[in-house]
């Protein structure tokens, strides 16, 4: 109920936080213990959504209760180049380039974050996720994005379309990220025009390896 609650109003709260709200809701949280494997099961989760999953917002449903949250989507070539810096006013990780930050992680998610990626591409995909791996849960692919710029890419939903792709995708972020670091690689996905495509995709996708599978409401 709470974090139905925080989510109605994550887009207001996500540009109004005043930086000394944020101080004192790093400061409220304690020490998080890693999950190791991550185990989605009989979680809370702020789910993989379009612009809710910058920083306040998941640190608001920590603060309510939730056991996972899942950062906003970004591109593999978008955090390829990027150099990892504390923050020595906030404690926060963050990755910059072309002196912007691309992703900004609080100490406090660690073990409950969940880098949501999207990629056409199991080498960039594996070199991408390999950049953040130390700091997160687990890495996501984002195999559900209709958006043109991600259908363009080759990435999204357009993975849909090219299983065996996706299958090389995926296995490869389990093979080189998810045993080397020790954290959960996971997708989300979408149902396909019939129950056996979708049962048939998903019998594949969990032969790949991964940890869990996120389907949003049609």
């Amino acid at each position: 109920m709470a974090i139905n609650h925080l989510l109605g109003a994550a887009s207001s709260s996500t540009t109004i936080l005043h930086p000394r709200i944020l101080h004192s809701l790093f400061q409220s949280f304690q020490t998080v213990r890693a999950m190791s494997p991550l185990n989605y099961r009989n979680k809370i989760v702020l789910a993989p959504m379009v612009r809710i999953g910058e920083l306040p917002t998941r640190l608001l449903a920590l603060k309510y209760g939730a056991d996972l949250v899942w950062g906003p989507e970004t591109i593999d070539r978008a955090i390829l180049g990027c150099t990892r810096q504390i923050n020595g006013k906030t404690g926060c990780i963050e990755y910059i380039k072309s002196g912007k930050v691309v992703y900004r992680i609080h100490p406090t998610e660690q073990g409950r974050l969940v880098y949501q990626m999207g990629s056409a591409s199991p080498e960039l995909a594996v070199q991408a996720a390999k950049l953040v791996a130390a700091d997160v849960a687990g890495v996501d692919l984002n195999c559900g994005c209709p958006k043109h710029f991600s259908i363009q890419g080759g990435m999204g939903a357009a993975l849909l379309k090219d299983i065996p792709r996706l299958e090389s995708i995926l296995k490869a972020l389990v093979e080189h990220v998810g045993r080397v670091y020790n954290i959960g690689i996971s997708c989300k996905i979408r149902l396909l025009a019939t129950d056996e495509e979708t049962y048939d995709m998903v019998r594949r996708l969990c032969r790949t390896g991964i940890v869990g599978l996120t389907v949003p409401p049609t």
